[in-house]
């Protein structure tokens, strides 16, 4: 395990303590777990952390690039956690490909175990990003998992570039013949933040991953269909946001899920101007201002 620390911000409670380790998700694979937690004066008192984000993170990406996150949070006094999905970032697997798009739930399930012992007593709310969101989704759906929340950040519930059927039929056909074929991976850097930095950094990290295996591709579209089929069944306390210029996810999926969902108690977020990864745009204080403020009375 590794731990840092990093000065809060301005007018923030606290500064941020980050720590690292594995842990063993379901089958034996490997996954890099990372938190970020409040920090005060004493490094041998750190403060309780008021409640837990336990972050699922979308696909290709890693959960390194959730540091600006969780150091916000942190400074507020929540802790976050987040894990690396197999075949992603500094886990193990082979990069993009699953058999079952169950196994990222199985995963979640372990993660949020882990969450659950080293934040023993606090309520955990669980927040899913893109891919992210739609395993979350199906996890809320099927496995009525023990939080607090659910939050989604722009899920991937479909494209938002219509896919042509001859693809689809394609993708189908090479994931029964050849299920590690790379069909290949439209979402371009650009779409993901106005933030150039972001941009940049996102086209240079190495453990970004831009593959697209035809297994992966079919897995996905039927975990998509699911989740719109199963919204109904969605009854946790519920938060979506989104960016209204989302060249990723198709915003209308986006809507349709949070009219659906069964939750009575249900907002959600609607960014003007930002696209995919809100989280990581201009202006992400306010997004982060606007979660804390939701979060802060379901705490109780």
């Amino acid at each position: 395990m590794s731990t840092g620390t990093t000065p809060s911000a301005d007018g923030a409670r606290f500064s941020s303590r980050h720590t690292s380790a594995q842990f063993v998700g379901a089958g034996g694979v490997r996954l890099l777990l990372q938190a970020w937690l409040p920090a005060g004066p004493d490094p041998m008192k750190p403060p309780e952390a008021s409640a837990t984000i336990a972050v699922v993170h979308g696909y290709g990406d890693h959960g390194g690039r959730y540091v600006w996150f969780g150091e916000a949070m942190a400074a507020r006094g929540w802790a976050v956690y987040v894990y690396d999905l197999r075949g992603h970032g500094q886990s193990s697997g082979t990069r993009g490909q699953v058999k079952r798009f169950d196994e990222y739930l199985d995963d979640t399930e372990v993660f949020l175990q882990q969450v659950r012992t080293a934040q023993s007593g606090s309520p955990i709310f669980l927040l899913g990003h893109s891919m992210g969101g739609l395993i979350c989704t199906r996890l809320a759906e099927e496995r009525s998992p023990d939080v607090r929340a659910l939050i989604l950040s722009s899920p991937f519930l479909q494209l938002a570039e219509a896919v042509p059927p001859a693809r689809v039929a394609a993708a189908k056909g090479l994931a029964l013949v050849w299920p590690g074929k790379d069909i290949g991976n439209t979402v371009q850097a650009a779409q993901l933040s106005h933030d150039q930095a972001v941009v940049d950094a996102y086209v240079t990290d190495r453990l970004v991953h831009h593959v697209a295996p035809a297994r992966w591709a079919v897995q996905l579209m039927r975990a998509q269909d699911a989740a719109m089929a199963g919204a109904e069944s969605i009854t946790l306390p519920l938060y979506v946001l989104y960016g209204e210029e989302d060249q990723v996810a198709d915003v209308t999926f986006i809507e349709s899920l949070f009219a659906r969902a069964a939750s009575e108690d249900k907002t959600i977020r609607r960014y003007e101007g930002l696209y995919h990864e809100c989280f990581n745009e201009i202006g992400r204080e306010r997004v982060y201002d606007d979660l804390a403020a939701w979060l802060a009375p379901r705490v109780r």
